[in-house]
């Protein structure tokens, strides 16, 4: 049946917009004007002009349309409904953060921008379900509506919730710039002191280097997946999608840790070793010891997949030639060259370093963690990832299959040599975590670069195809992925919106790092002036933990001096120190503030 006509142009959708903002920015005045805090000023602000402008576009809905099709539609309205709402916490939080305008000029940039984004995705799914005829390409632009979504969330909330106690630690690595450091390498802190310096000390400056992070990791997971489909490039949207929707990835772009770097150079990494290893590309190994030499620097984990790579030069017949070439260990000569400043300050530390990373890591006490190593597998690629996996491993002929039923994997040598690499890249330094987790405590974050090589995979059970029809668990898999990555989205939203603007009547856990440091590191550093004008002497502050409060108090502390005139020039980043002075351990801070050359 032929779609009706669209009713929809340029000069309704405008004056319906205009009335949408209206109706936001006045409901936010009304209630902010009568001493209600700003997040329940924001929800009846937007959940009423939301209100509106469902019955608003309604009026757009064909006559006569079947009445589960506008209950479809009306769901799906929701769902926006909610990520705007998020959406807009997120900006309205981060402007507030950022910036000195006054909290109602910050909503009402807020709300042009954002209501401008809800209203045209509210006209454009409306479109898409009542009249857009090529159905064909209506998940095609969704998945693209999603992918940008989830990348204006991150950046949207860089600069809102406070620092976790990891990131103000790191931030600490940057203000005490070096070539290395205990217990992680120093790329880390090179980003952040290089944006720091660009931006000032605040959280965004901190984050923004894992956002821009994630952006090459997506960049070589695009350029991988163009390699494993080949012959199917118009797939290569899910690739993008995954690595902004999967929770190992979402959450490595938006924190700042050496995990950011670390995926981003893991997945170069895996694009170079199929270039040369596969594709047989002589020049590739110069990328692979580029991206081997900088992954060294963010975290010393990636020497599994230089591992793993020669376990599969061990097995796959045709790749043992590079064992008799120079190209592999001209690699391993660039990689060592950009990790030398490492090995020069683990030189001059006694090692440390590594010994805290081997001995520290896996000789203290025995523990068995598998059960909680499975379970963070689980949670950071979910359980349809676990469950793709599992499809991967059993129908990777079908993977390869073409709507006209031609396996396209038995006749490709390369693509069987591709996926063999990829599979060993990808499970080996899986099956050593979970070796280690027989006997030792493990991290959740651990496995999460692990993962990228079998994106690609996922990524084709994402976009489907005619032959999963007569496989009834690969199509299953295949039809769950939408809802998975929708709920991951609101999920995303929620918990940035609740440590951002915050749920009304919905509390922060009990003694939660870092929430409510902003007002706490401001009093501390106002205390300290006082003292100190007092005393006429400098004054250390210790945190008495390892380094939660030190790092978190360094940071709020040079944050809240930015703002205020202290009348004495000092860095709080180095009078802060831990409990290592009273005998703990204070990893860093044992080198920054040695116990013996404090009076």
């Amino acid at each position: 049946m032929k779609a009706d006509k669209s009713p929809i142009n340029g000069v309704r959708i405008l004056l319906m917009g205009l009335a949408i903002i209206a109706i936001d920015l006045a409901i936010f005045y009304i209630f902010f004007g009568q001493d209600n805090p700003a997040n329940v000023s924001h929800l009846v602000g937007f959940l009423s002009a939301a209100v509106v402008q469902y019955f608003l576009i309604y009026l757009w809905v064909p006559r006569g349309i079947n009445f589960r099709k506008i209950i479809d539609w009306s769901i799906e309205f929701i769902i926006i409904t909610l990520l705007m709402m998020f959406l807009q916490g997120g900006i309205l939080s981060s402007l507030t953060q950022i910036s000195n305008i006054s909290l109602k000029w910050a909503i009402l940039v807020c709300v042009v921008i954002s209501s401008a984004l809800y209203f045209s995705s509210s006209v454009g799914a409306l479109y898409l379900r009542f009249y857009d005829t090529k159905s064909v390409y209506k998940k095609h632009y969704y998945w693209i509506w999603v992918t940008l979504y989830l990348i204006i969330l991150r950046f949207s909330y860089l600069a809102a919730p406070e620092l976790f106690y990891e990131e103000a630690y790191y931030w600490n690595y940057a203000m005490h710039l070096d070539i290395g450091y205990l217990d992680h390498p120093p790329l880390v802190a090179w980003i952040i002191a290089f944006f720091i310096k660009l931006m000032g000390d605040n959280e965004f400056a901190v984050r923004f280097g894992a956002f821009i992070c994630w952006f090459i990791t997506a960049l070589f997971l695009y350029k991988l997946n163009s390699l494993v489909c080949s012959n199917n490039k118009s797939k290569t949207i899910q690739v993008v999608l995954l690595a902004a929707a999967l929770p190992a990835y979402f959450a490595t772009g938006w924190a700042m840790t050496p995990d950011a770097p670390l995926v981003a150079c893991w997945a170069m990494a895996l694009y170079f070793f199929y270039k040369a290893l596969i594709k047989e590309s002589q020049v590739a190994w110069v990328g692979v010891g580029l991206a081997v030499g900088l992954g060294m620097l963010a975290k010393y984990t990636i020497a599994l997949l230089g591992i793993s790579a020669i376990v599969f030069l061990l097995i796959d017949r045709n790749s043992r030639k590079w064992f008799i070439r120079p190209q592999p260990y001209i690699a391993i000569a660039i990689a060592l060259a950009i990790f030398s400043p490492v090995l020069i300050w683990n030189f001059n530390h006694d090692w440390i370093s590594f010994l805290y990373q081997s001995r520290g890591r896996v000789g203290d006490h025995s523990e068995f963690s598998l059960p909680y190593l499975i379970g963070t597998m689980i949670l950071i690629i979910t359980p349809t990832g676990i469950l793709s996996l599992v499809a991967i491993l059993l129908y990777k002929k079908l993977l390869f299959t073409d709507d006209n039923g031609v396996c396209i994997y038995s006749a490709d040598i390369q693509k069987q040599r591709g996926y063999l690499l990829l599979m060993i890249l990808s499970l080996f330094p899986v099956m050593v975590f979970v070796f280690i987790s027989l006997f030792r405590e493990t991290k959740f974050h651990w496995t999460a670069p692990c993962w990228l090589g079998i994106v690609p995979y996922m990524a084709l059970i994402v976009a489907g195809g005619s032959q999963f029809g007569s496989h009834k668990f690969l199509d299953w898999v295949h039809r769950i992925w939408p809802a998975t990555i929708i709920i991951c989205s609101l999920l995303y939203g929620a918990f940035l919106y609740h440590f951002g603007l915050g749920f009304p009547e919905i509390s922060y856990p009990y003694n939660y790092h870092l929430l409510g440091w902003n007002d706490f590191g401001r009093e501390i550093e106002l205390l300290v002036n006082h003292l100190e004008h007092q005393m006429g002497e400098k004054i250390l502050v210790i945190g008495m933990d390892r380094n939660r409060i030190a790092s978190g108090l360094a940071f709020y502390r040079t944050k809240a001096g930015l703002s205020f005139d202290k009348g004495t020039k000092q860095d709080p980043a180095f009078q802060t120190s831990s409990w290592h002075l009273f005998g703990g351990n204070g990893l860093m801070y044992e080198y920054w503030f040695p116990v013996d050359q404090q009076k």
